[in-house]
């Protein structure tokens, strides 16, 4: 199974920018802002990585209207990121308008206090790769059950 996967990321002062370049560089797919005319998803993916930070302690507007306007039922899984001065709160925020957008929300995330670490070039690149295939297993997993639940039951027949 080949995984199809998007990144888009909104980032006022660069340092999620270079979080979704590193997400970028473990998948092999081009991290797009939210800005670019290319951004809105518009056909299905199994992932989407998906980063915002805080401003005012809330989400950008322009990130909040982004999920508005994502279709859910293109989307399998989403897989968030981001970055604060003090705290986790963008991630726990895409994740929440995600999950009220019915988007399913994988559990592993990345925060970045401030401007990324230099560590998060060596990390966030296998992090990245090791979600998707998380999210590969995990939708093969769901797959081979429902084409086992597909099945019709044996029955018992017993010979008189």
């Amino acid at each position: 199974m080949s995984m199809k996967v998007a990144i888009r990321y909104q980032s006022r002062g660069g340092h999620v920018k270079e979080m979704a370049e590193i997400v970028s560089e473990g998948t092999g797919v081009e991290a797009i802002s939210i800005d670019d005319p290319r951004a809105p998803i518009t056909e299905p993916v199994d992932v989407l990585f998906i980063g915002g930070a805080l401003y005012a302690f809330k989400l950008d507007p322009g990130m909040e209207e982004y999920i508005r306007n994502i279709p859910a039922e293109l989307v399998g899984k989403a897989v968030t990121f981001g970055s604060s001065a003090l705290t986790r709160r963008p991630v726990f925020l895409l994740q929440e308008q995600l999950r009220n957008k019915g988007i399913s929300v994988h559990p592993s995330a990345v925060y970045m206090r401030g401007k990324p670490k230099p560590y998060l070039h060596e990390i966030m690149p296998t992090w990245a790769a090791r979600e998707v295939r998380n999210i590969e297993k995990e939708f093969a997993e769901a797959a081979a059950e429902d084409e086992a639940a597909a099945l019709p039951e044996e029955s018992e027949h017993t010979e008189e």
